[in-house]
Order: structure tokens, then C-alpha cells, then sequence
């Protein structure tokens, strides 16, 4: 695999880009990305619904060695079934400079079909939804004992 090369092919067998914490819980606010390749990593990050999640900050690419974390809202209460999605490539050293643009280079790569991989991430159920069920429950059980 060669590092001058504008996108660099993904080995079969990478992962040395990592998201946490899977599964994604809303409490945390944030998804952190961290990258332990020798390549930078080109990212955004998407989900199942825009009305009902909000990702800031949500592409980038990330330089060799590096982590980032990703500002992550719930727009509603009931986010259940929901997921979060890592879709990336790599990229070659000409993109490792800090003043190149995310936008830019997935255009570039768009333009080339340039293979990419997705990380798919569940939404951990909130405590507060898990409450409202378990309310829920209760409150059926006692009338059904009525």
C-alpha cells in the first residue's frame, strides 16, 4: 500500500480505526474516533434521522496517530432503533496537511468511486426511555390485576 497515492486501497483486515463507546450511548454527547494507522483517514459521520439526532463537526479527516471526538444531540426523547454510522476511506499524505478541507477530499473521492467502509453503531437505549418503559409495564401490570 502506497502512502503518495491520493487514496490508498483499505487492507481487508484494517481496524486500526476505532469509534466509542459502541453502543453509542446519548449520555456521553460525543463519539470519539481515533485513528492508529499510519494513514489519515477521511470521515463522517450519519445517522438513521436528522430530526431526531444532531451531528456537529461531522466529517474530517483524521491525521495518523490522532483522535477527535464528534458533538452528538438528541433532538427528541425516543431515539429507540436508532444508529450512528462511521462511513471512511483512507487518504495519501497530500491530505494530511491540517488546512486541506473534508469537504474537498470527499468530493474528489465521490468523483473517483473510492471505496469506503462503514462502522455501524447501535444507540443504547436511554435509562430515561428504559424508565418510562418499566413505568409503563407497572402501571399495565397493576390494571390488568384490577
Amino acid at each position: 500500500m502506497e502512502l503518495c497515492k491520493e487514496f490508498p486501497e483499505i487492507p481487508a483486515d484494517f481496524n486500526d480505526f476505532k469509534a466509542s463507546p459502541k453502543p453509542y450511548d446519548m449520555t456521553c454527547n460525543e463519539l470519539t474516533l481515533k485513528n492508529h494507522s499510519k494513514f489519515a483517514v477521511l470521515f463522517k459521520v450519519k445517522c438513521t434521522s436528522n430530526k431526531r439526532i444532531k451531528i456537529e463537526d461531522c466529517s474530517e479527516i483524521l491525521r495518523p496517530g490522532n483522535q477527535t471526538s464528534v458533538p452528538i444531540k438528541k433532538l427528541v426523547d425516543n431515539i429507540d432503533g436508532d444508529s450512528l454510522y462511521v462511513i471512511y476511506t483512507l487518504v495519501g499524505k497530500q491530505w494530511h496537511d491540517e488546512r486541506m478541507s473534508a469537504f474537498r477530499c470527499w468530493e474528489r473521492a465521490k468523483k473517483q468511486d473510492v471505496p469506503t467502509k462503514c462502522v455501524s453503531i447501535r444507540i443504547k437505549k436511554s435509562t430515561e426511555c428504559e424508565k418510562k418503559e418499566k413505568n409503563k409495564k407497572d402501571k399495565d401490570k397493576t390494571k390488568s390485576e384490577d
